[in-house]
This record gives C-alpha cells, sequence and structure tokens, in this order.
C-alpha cells in the first residue's frame, strides 16, 4: 500500500483550476479577500449586513474571497553514477511513488525528471494529473543503474520545469561543489524548492574502524585502498558533517531547510518537515 504524505505553501498559486492550496485569482468562497460593492459583484449569498451598515456611501457590500487553486509538484533527480550506490535507487523509487500519490490524492498535477549528463527521456514525465500514481516509473527506478559520469543535466533542467511557480523536491546526494549548487538553486529561483539530501549511511557513519578499505568513485571510476584506522574514520565523518553544515547554509539561503533522505523513508517523516517550517 502506497503511503501519503501531506505538504503545504507558504506562497500563493497562479492557476486558474481549483485546489486545496491559496491561489491569486478570485472566487470560491474559502479565503476572505475584503469587501466591494454588491452592484460590481452581484453576489447576493455574499452580502455582509455588518459592513453594509458602515458603509459611508450606503451601498450593499459583499465579501470578496481567493480561489484555492492546484500546484505543480515535481521531483528532480539526480541520477549520476554516485547515485547507484547501495539501496539509493530504490529509496528514490519508494520516495517518487509516494510523492507521486501525495500530489494526486491532493488533486495536484506530477511530474518527474532524472537527469544524468542531460535529462534522460525514459524518466521525464511533464506536470499532469496522474491517477493513482506513478507504479511503472517507481519500477523502471528500482531496476535502473545508473552510468552517467555527473549530473550536469541538471544546470539545465530549468528549460523543461513548469511555467508557472511550481513545488520541486531536488534529490541528489549533492556530492559536487557548492559554486555548482548555487547555480543550480539559482536557476530555480522562480520556484519553491525542497532539497532532498540522499546519503547512505555506509558511506560515512559506518565505515570499520580498523582494516584495508577500498574507497571507490563510481562517477570516475577511481580507486583508493586506505589503511582504515579510528583517527581516519573519525576524519570522513568530520568532512561529511562539516559538509552538511555546508549545504544547510547554502540551501537556507535560498529559502528552505534540507531533507535528509537515508537508506529508508517513511511518508509520516516529510509530513513532518513541511509543518515543522
Amino acid at each position: 500500500m502506497i503511503e501519503e504524505f501531506h505538504y503545504q505553501i507558504p506562497w500563493r498559486t497562479s492557476s486558474a483550476h481549483p485546489g486545496r492550496h491559496p491561489g491569486q485569482h478570485s472566487g470560491g468562497e474559502h479565503d476572505f479577500q475584503g469587501h466591494a460593492p454588491l452592484i460590481s459583484r452581484p453576489e447576493a449569498h455574499n452580502i455582509d449586513v455588518h459592513a453594509s451598515l458602515l458603509d459611508p456611501f450606503q451601498q450593499f457590500v459583499v465579501r470578496t474571497f481567493r480561489q484555492r487553486s492546484v500546484i505543480n509538484v515535481t521531483v528532480i533527480a539526480d541520477l549520476s553514477a554516485s547515485m547507484g550506490f547501495q539501496n539509493k535507487m530504490a529509496t528514490l523509487a519508494k520516495f517518487t511513488e509516494q510523492a507521486a500519490y501525495s500530489a494526486f490524492r491532493s488533486g495536484d498535477h506530477f511530474g518527474f525528471m532524472g537527469c544524468g549528463e542531460d535529462i534522460i527521456p525514459e524518466f521525464y514525465l511533464p506536470p499532469r494529473w496522474y491517477k493513482g500514481g506513478t507504479t511503472e516509473l517507481a519500477e523502471s527506478l528500482r531496476h535502473y543503474r545508473p552510468a552517467s559520469t555527473n549530473a550536469k543535466g541538471l544546470l539545465t533542467i530549468q528549460e523543461y520545469c513548469p511555467r508557472h511557480r511550481s513545488l520541486i523536491f531536488l534529490v541528489s546526494d549533492f556530492h559536487y561543489p557548492l559554486q555548482d549548487i548555487a547555480t543550480l538553486f539559482d536557476s530555480l529561483l522562480k520556484h519553491d524548492v525542497i532539497p532532498v539530501v540522499m546519503w547512505h549511511p555506509d558511506e560515512y557513519e559506518q565505515l570499520p574502524e580498523w582494516g584495508l578499505f577500498t574507497l571507490s568513485d563510481p562517477e570516475t571510476g577511481r580507486e583508493k585502498t586506505l589503511l582504515m584506522r579510528p583517527g581516519l574514520k573519525k576524519k570522513i565523518i568530520q568532512a561529511f558533517n562539516a559538509q552538511r553544515e555546508q549545504l544547510k547554509h547554502l540551501f537556507i539561503r535560498y529559502g528552505r531547510q534540507p531533507f535528509y533522505l537515508h537508506d529508508a523513508f517513511e511518508a509520516d517523516q516529510m509530513t513532518r518537515y513541511f509543518y515543522e517550517q
């Protein structure tokens, strides 16, 4: 059974299609906007008696409301070789399936874009309403073995993004220079981007205390054999923690805290993320 998480946005969508999120267009009866003369808005069922009695021009006054509308929810995924480490792809597939189902349950449009050196055609779904989610996409992700040597396709992804402001989940391990990450986020400034950082404990926390250990860079194919010892393990963990802090400060500059996605994902974790923002 696919789980659902709940998300919310702090901005008003410009979509004209009715939905559940705060919108910019007038209409509906949910979000109070203000008052207007009955003659300009002939909606007798919205007459505000109290405001009409206080009107200096002695006109009937009606309440006006803003329509609640749909949004586009898009998952943009880094599908470079480093994302093939351990069970990252299975975790990404689960997250994507739940994001698609959550968008469907909210009446929103869902889209997906996977990038290596360029956008990967088989992992491109334009934003639309997918009834019941995207099971086939999730299955393809589970069986996919990333081979791209980099994720430079992310730097051109804005060309494929929806025209109107959208909620974007940007999923990556972010193992590339901070300047490139900043350039990527600059290109997506018009959207609400949630950085989903996918790290696996085996990358840094669950290293052995002693023994020969081979480090492999999946994107360059280079390997390096080290004599692992407690001091070296501590330095590796400290390097990851330092990167975590750098990423946190960078992402906050662009308006969102990072969400860390480890070797398991539960929908409630993402729901808590939104309600704690």
